[in-house]
């Protein structure tokens, strides 16, 4: 599967995507990750990708890739930029300059009428995946139900699709609860979950059922390692997802634009909390700590 980078990147907007954060989780990797022969990589929330992308162009010793998530739209568009990318750039082409032509009142009726089509979900598989990228393009936070108004739309990104394609080659596409990940594993295996914490379905009883799952895998001897974005952790119970974790390593991680701004813009930036079944120090963090206590002083 050994991939140099080639310019894949997640195709569509998507909420708690980790691009910001690759270069600290990429620190993070166990030590001797680089060097672990036939790694098997697994995602059970993919989400848009932008760790497996990071991962995939990065890492020559991953052999073999798994990606799941419980969103059937979402794992149908990987479908088809896997295995159909130069027919969705056609698609998208077509919808794109269709959309552009229009004036502004008419984009509206445009997406509102894509928007019902997609919900119909009669259409076949490029057509599907057409619409859903184009309305994560178009709509307000990527959610694809209100139409957001800008200045400049990149619905068909031709270099992208086809450079994730090559990406997605070989990799094994799931749609199911994230525990049948489990036994996608074999040998060296890394996982790297991303959980929905925040959404409506995901509450306190999924989060100590995560718990459950990453204690199985290091019962396993699989390393792990999982994110989530602070504030939304800190609204799941009273104890917290750091109680819940306090038998793991438990760091908290900020952007690298957060890194470079001073500890008190820094309390405003949102932060992740990273908990690891191993442990490896983070350069970056060292550094942060480093330039609290001179402001201490």
């Amino acid at each position: 599967m050994a991939i140099t980078n080639i310019g894949a990147r997640p195709f569509i907007r998507w909420q708690g995507a980790k691009s910001q954060y690759l270069r600290i989780l990429s620190q993070a990797l166990p030590a001797d990750f680089a060097h672990t022969p036939n790694v098997t990589y697994i995602e059970p929330f993919v989400g848009s990708g932008s760790m497996l992308f990071h991962m995939l162009q990065t890492y020559p010793n991953i052999t073999r890739a798994v990606i799941n998530d419980n969103n059937l739209d979402l794992m149908r568009v990987y479908n088809t930029v896997r295995d159909r990318a130069g027919e969705l750039v056609s698609e998208l082409k077509r919808i794109q300059k269709q959309f552009l032509s229009l004036e502004e009142d008419k984009r509206v009726l445009f997406f509102d009428e894509s928007r019902e089509e997609f919900s119909e979900r009669l259409v076949d598989g490029i057509r599907h995946a057409a619409l859903f990228i184009f309305l994560n393009k178009t709509s307000v936070g990527g959610q694809g139900q209100k139409y957001h108004a800008a200045r400049r739309y990149d619905i068909c990104e031709e270099a992208v699709l086809l450079a994730d394609a090559k990406v997605l080659k070989d990799v094994t596409i799931l749609c199911d609860d994230y525990e049948k990940t489990y036994n996608e594993a074999c040998g060296n295996t890394f996982f790297f979950l991303d959980p929905p914490c925040g959404t409506p379905a995901w509450g306190s009883r999924e989060q100590v059922r995560l718990k459950k799952f990453c204690d199985l895998l290091n019962f396993r001897h699989f390393d792990w390692m999982l994110t989530d974005n602070d504030n939304r952790c800190k609204s799941l119970s009273s104890s917290g997802v750091e109680q819940l974790y306090s038998n793991y390593d438990i760091q908290r991680i900020w952007s690298q634009q957060a890194i470079k701004a001073t500890p008190e813009k820094r309390e405003k930036q949102q932060s992740e909390l990273l908990v690891r079944n191993f442990q490896r120090e983070i350069l970056s963090l060292r550094s942060l700590q480093c330039t609290q206590l001179s402001f201490a002083f």
